[in-house]
This record gives structure tokens, sequence and C-alpha cells, in this order.
């Protein structure tokens, strides 16, 4: 569906914002009519799993930047995963293609709260890096909720290792293996954008603002690298923990094993059909106990003594 964003009145350019969320063909169609886009810049936009890249099209003079964001945890993905965002400024049109998932970027984008930012923009470099800006901001609120999670999920794992819980910490480390990898892409597209066609048309302001998400994506960058190192290491530890519960629990299991084959062999003996000794005695089932478990406390502190237990 192609949609024609409203900017704010006061707004300093005169450019068009058309915004495409979930583009079909019927919209591919109307904007190679309306538009000449060649069929490579429309495999880009229609592409789903679209790496973050810049690329340039000589032939229509049409800039195509590809930005991903990160998309909260659902009842389908119970962890954090990322879906491009494409930005086409073609003459004085700046296209956005995105899916439905990612429309709480643009929700937020319009909202009164920008209204002050957007009205001081003056063309469209302007407002590309405004917008990136914006979007770069989630990956670390993003990383906060998986901070904050991941601290809860410690102070659980400090009291009794539950399957739930280990689940939730895999969960954790998927959504930091998607989030390092998109803020990764992000930051080698923004770091070689300067030396493209589009910087050509910068403002001093989209420089500046170029800084800025620069500095953004690299904070978040540190924080993943940071939070990964620390889940590495809970997982870790947990795994310990767990090797360490289990070795107990065979150990447990192994000495019982062996003090309990002592009766075993012993009354396995005396069900035998050939004679022993004490058969004939009144009391031999009660010296039978005696040496069962005189054997068995000789083994108990054999094994004590020499640490296996």
């Amino acid at each position: 569906m192609i949609k024609h964003e409203n900017l704010p009145e006061l707004t300093q350019s005169d450019f068009k914002w058309l915004d495409v969320v979930d583009i079909d063909e019927a919209d591919i169609r109307e904007l190679k009519k309306s538009f000449n886009l060649t069929p490579e810049i429309t495999s880009y936009i229609s592409d789903l799993n679209e790496r973050p890249h810049y690329d340039y099209d000589e032939h229509t003079d049409s800039h195509l930047l590809v930005y991903d964001v990160p998309l909260w945890p659902s009842v389908e993905i119970n962890h954090f995963t990322t879906r491009p965002i494409v930005f086409l400024i073609y003459q004085s049109t700046v296209f956005t293609f995105h899916t439905h998932k990612t429309n709480y970027v643009f929700d937020q984008f319009v909202n009164s709260d920008m209204h002050n930012r957007l009205v001081n923009v003056k063309d469209i470099t302007e407002f590309v890096m405004l917008f990136l800006f914006h979007s770069t901001q989630y990956f670390q609120r993003a990383l906060t909720q998986i901070n904050t999670e991941r601290n809860q999920l410690d102070r659980a794992l400090n009291n009794e290792i539950a399957n739930r819980d280990l689940r939730e910490l895999a969960q954790i480390e998927k959504s930091l293996v998607y989030l390092s990898s998109s803020i990764s892409t992000n930051l080698m597209m923004l770091e070689g954008l300067n030396k493209t066609p589009f910087a050509s048309h910068f403002t001093s302001a989209a420089l500046e603002r170029l800084d800025d998400i620069l500095i953004e994506s690299n904070q978040s960058s540190q924080m993943v690298k940071i939070s990964n190192e620390v889940t590495e290491m809970l997982s870790k530890t947990s795994n310990n923990i767990l090797n360490n519960n289990l070795n107990d629990t065979m150990k447990f299991l192994t000495v019982w094993s062996l003090l309990l084959t002592i009766p075993t062999i012993i009354t396995g003996f005396y069900g035998m059909n050939v004679d022993l000794p004490f058969m004939n005695n009144h009391w031999a089932w009660l010296l039978i106990i005696v040496l069962n478990i005189g054997f068995m406390v000789w083994l108990f502190i054999y094994m004590k003594r020499h640490h296996f237990i």
C-alpha cells in the first residue's frame, strides 16, 4: 500500500514522502509506471531479508539505503529479531519501504515529539538522517530491555536452575545475535556513506546528524558486545552448576550402588543350595545382617578416607 505522508507545513523543503507498507505486485507496477524504477531497485525494495547497504542507480539518479531496525518478541517468535527499512531517494521524492511489523518506528516518528525537529528539515538528506537517527535509538531500548531481563534471570538462576530459565537465557542469546549482526552491518553502511554520491548532497546539518548516528551506533555496538559477554558468562556458569549437580547426583547413586552390592553378594551366597557357615545356627539371619552392616560401614569409611565421597 502506497501512502503519501504529510510533513509539517513549516518544513523548509518541498520534497515529498511516500511510505509503502507490505509492498505487493500492484505497488511495484505502479512505481515502475510512475517513476521508471529499474528491476534491480524493485528487487531491493521487495526483499524482506535485504541486508543494510547503500546503492546508487546512475540511470535514474536514485539513491537506495537499507537499514535494519529491531523487532520486539512476539507470540510467534520469543526473541528479538530485525527487519530492514528501505529508503529510496528519487529526484524530489523520498520513498520508505517496510512491513507492518516495523510500523512502530513510523508511528513514533510522525508524532508530536518529532514535530519540532521536522519543521527545521531543509532537504531530503536531513530528513533521511533524522529518520536514521530516530531508528537507531531503538537498538538502545532493545538492549536495555534485554539487560533488564537478563538481570532478573540471573537472580532466578542464583536460587535454583530450572529448564524454563535456561530456555529464556537461550532466547536472550538469540536476541543478541540478531541485534549484533544488524548493528554491525548498519555501521558498515553508515561508515561508508561519506564516500557515496549521496554524501555530495549533504548539508552541514545532515553531516552533523550522520556523526550523531555513528556515535549512537557505536555505543549500541559496544553495549551489545558487553551484554553478549555477560550473557555468555552467565550461560557458562549455569552449565557448570548443572554439571556439578549432575556429578553430585551420579556420585550419590554410585556410592549407594556399591554399598547395596554387599548385601546382594552375601545373601546371594546363602541362597545357594550348598553348605555354608552358620547356616544351621538359629541366629544366622542376625549374624548375616550384622555382617552386611559391618562391610557396608567399612566400605563407606574407606571411600570417605580416599575422597570418593
